[in-house]
């Protein structure tokens, strides 16, 4: 969020405009629209199996959940997510298709979440362990006695490694997050 203006440098202001509140600038009425934050992840199928990963930090330090992270400024979603798998887990892997999408609308930051079905293409699991404690390819059965986070088994559940499909269009809370099919 900024604080101050990127034209004029003046500090911004909260102000009522075009009926929300907004971040202005008093002098030169700059208007600071939006914060979103893009996050993707992804279901890795191999063989009947899921690609998980144990989170080491937080948020959810120590559960189980699909690959992902942050897409960069100037990287497409599809570009993140192979980023994002290979270096969590040294796997590479092909986007098919979107899955989900959820969000959390906040005043701070609007946080948008992709999920990409992807076929696995190569690369055995090597761990980056400045985020991640473990990785493995499961069974549905066996990822569904896992702990895990509430947004993963939100997808698990309505997907499966045989047959990755699209969710019904009924939002749900997982995470915090309305979650869209």
């Amino acid at each position: 969020m900024f604080n101050y203006c990127p034209q004029c440098g003046n500090s911004l202001v909260w102000k009522k405009y075009k009926g929300r509140q907004r971040k202005v600038c008093p002098n030169c009425h700059y208007v600071h629209w939006s914060n979103e934050k893009i996050s993707v992840g992804g279901l890795v199928a191999r063989d009947k199996q899921i690609l998980l990963v144990q989170r080491a930090q937080r948020p959810g330090k120590g559960l189980w959940t699909i690959p992902g992270g942050f897409v960069e400024q100037e990287e497409t979603m599809q570009e993140a997510i192979k980023r994002e798998i290979k270096e969590e887990t040294g796997v590479i892997a092909e986007p098919q298709r979107i899955v989900s999408t959820a969000e959390i609308p906040e005043k701070k930051c609007h946080e948008i979440y992709v999920t990409f079905a992807l076929a696995f293409v190569s690369g055995d699991v090597v761990i980056q362990h400045s985020e991640i404690l473990e990785a493995h390819f499961f069974t549905l059965t066996q990822a569904m006695d896992l702990p895990l986070a509430d947004l993963t088994r939100q997808l698990l559940t309505n997907n499966s490694a045989n047959h990755l499909s699209p969710l019904g269009i009924k939002p749900e809370l997982a995470n915090g997050f309305y979650l869209y099919g």
